[in-house]
């Protein structure tokens, strides 16, 4: 389920329980087995690639907590937590991959953050009277 595409079209991610548990996947776009990128945790959902095909973040859970992780494919295939996880979900790239917009649930609301594809800055995002899900960024424009 939750297929997405690299940029490229040659590569397809996409979430499978075939293991037991929601894991993260590859397949190549023209054909052959798929290749399970996600090892740690119980649950792993809802991939996005960065538009390099670099970077690789998915919602990722243990019990009841379920947080954005990151695999930075430069580094090999190990996961980072980009977010303390909570109900952290639905993670999406920037354009320039410098940044995710994720949903989280806080106070029984939702809310949106960014955090840093480092990890190392995050913020909220105001968002007032509405419920926000699935987030997604407009496409990158230049200065002129």
């Amino acid at each position: 389920t939750e297929p997405v595409w690299s940029a490229d079209g040659g590569t397809i991610y996409f979430t499978s329980d075939r293991g037991g548990r929601p894991q993260i996947y590859q397949a190549s776009a023209s054909g052959g087995g798929a290749t399970r990128l996600t090892f740690s945790g119980s649950y792993n959902a809802r991939a996005t690639v960065s538009a390099d095909g670099k970077k690789i973040a998915t919602a990722q859970g243990n019990g009841n907590t379920y947080r954005i992780a990151l695999m930075d494919r430069a580094q090999g295939n190990r996961w980072t937590p980009l977010s303390p996880g909570n109900l952290d979900e639905s993670p999406t790239f920037a354009p320039n991959a410098s940044m995710l917009l994720y949903a989280a649930k806080e106070g029984g609301r939702s809310v949106l953050y960014t955090v840093s594809a480092d990890g190392r800055v995050r913020k909220l995002l105001p968002v007032q009277g509405a419920s926000v899900q699935e987030p997604a960024w407009g496409p990158y424009r230049q200065k002129r």
